[in-house]
Order: structure tokens, then C-alpha cells, then sequence
């Protein structure tokens, strides 16, 4: 998949993208003068959002070309945004950040142990992390084809990697239920999303797996 400016800047008109920018920042209790860290911030527009709630905003990306577009988007003294190489290194201290956002990288990154107990380490104590991503039990998997995809997580698989990086699993749900591909039903499927959140069989389908979790503990 092309990540291009054009495609950072149109999906932030998508309803779908608006709906998971604000479930991961209320999920993740941005408030004012809380220090957020975007991984993966793409265009920047997450973090506009969050800095328009008060936060203190950083984002990092592995895309030169995504960061350019994310600093020319932003007014002077909003989100800081900063280069990362492959290996997913975080340039920040222990304990720097009281939230962390992912929206569609997890399934991204090669190692998600490793990448996970990164993020962790940058968390304070207490601090939460909102994930969003595909969710491989939706029953049209065609649609997350992308190569840069390394692996698509079902619920239980995401929720036991935060476990195994020292996280306490708050919420894992998922939204945007399929309705058959025809393309106005899926359209609906996204306004009326909160309706099919408790219907037994969409509850563990839906499109975008969303999961928020608290630092546990500290590494001695």
C-alpha cells in the first residue's frame, strides 16, 4: 500500500477514522497538560486532536515523507514529531508519557513483544495505552490485504501480548460490523456501530479491534 500524503490527508475525512480517533483518546484519558505519544502518527491528525484537548503531543513515525506532512499541518508549538529507525527505538526517557496512541501500526511491526515493552517503558506508572487495529476475526479478511501488514491480531492474541509486556487489559472491543460488502450497508455499518457493540455474534467481528490498557508495574 502507497502511504502517501494524499492518502494521510483523506483518511482523516473517513467517519470510521474520526470514530477511532475518539474512542482511543477517550480510552486513553488525554486530558490537559497530559504528555501523549503517537506511534505511527502518519499525518499528524490524531495528535491535533489530542494537542485541541490540551495535551502535550509527540509523534513518531518511520515515514520521512508522513512526518514532513505532519509538521506542515501543525501550528507553531502543537505536536513535536520525530524520526524512528526500523528497529522501533523509542528516543525518550523511562516513564516520559501518560498515554500512548496507536492507530492501525501494530499490525505494522515485526516483534510485538519487543515493541510493546517499549511503549511500556516510556509509560509512567499508571500510564494507558489506546490500540487500534484490524481484527482478524473479521469475516471479510480480503480487506486488511496490505504487505506491510505483519500480522492482524484476533482480540485474545492482542490481549495477551500487552499481558506478556506487564499491561492490565482495561477494554478490548470491536466496532464496524460487516454486513455484507455491498457498500451502503457497510456504510451504515459504521453510523450505526454502537448498536451491534452487544449483539453476540458482531461483539467479537467487527472491522477495527480496539484495546486499552495500564501500566501494571514498573521494571525494577
Amino acid at each position: 500500500m502507497a502511504y502517501s500524503d494524499s492518502y494521510f490527508t483523506a483518511r482523516e475525512s473517513w467517519r470510521d477514522w474520526r470514530i477511532e480517533a475518539q474512542t482511543l483518546l477517550n480510552l486513553a484519558r488525554v486530558t490537559p497538560s497530559a504528555r501523549v505519544l503517537e506511534i505511527g502518527c502518519g499525518g499528524g491528525g490524531l495528535l491535533r486532536q489530542a494537542h485541541a484537548r490540551g495535551a502535550v503531543t509527540f509523534g513518531v513515525d518511520t515515514l520521512e515523507n508522513a512526518l514532513q506532512l505532519a509538521r506542515t499541518r501543525a501550528d507553531v508549538g502543537t505536536p513535536r514529531f520525530v524520526r524512528i529507525g526500523e528497529d522501533g527505538a523509542l528516543p525518550f526517557r523511562a516513564g516520559a508519557f501518560d498515554a500512548l496512541l496507536g492507530q492501525h501500526v501494530v499490525e505494522h511491526v515485526p516483534d510485538v513483544d519487543v515493541a510493546l515493552r517499549e511503549w511500556r517503558r516510556v509509560l509512567k506508572p499508571g500510564g494507558r495505552i489506546a490500540l487500534a487495529t484490524p481484527n482478524a476475526r473479521y469475516p471479510d479478511p480480503a480487506h486488511f490485504a496490505d504487505p506491510d501488514h505483519t500480522r492482524v491480531f484476533a482480540p485474545a492474541e492482542l490481549r495477551a501480548a500487552l499481558m506478556r509486556a506487564g499491561f492490565a487489559v482495561e477494554m478490548c472491543i470491536t466496532i464496524f460490523p460487516f454486513l455484507t460488502g455491498a457498500r451502503a450497508l457497510c456504510a451504515f455499518g459504521v453510523r450505526a456501530y454502537r448498536a451491534f457493540q452487544h449483539m453476540p455474534y458482531f461483539a467479537t467481528r467487527g472491522r477495527t479491534l480496539i484495546i486499552s490498557a495500564q501500566v501494571q508495574n514498573v521494571e525494577s
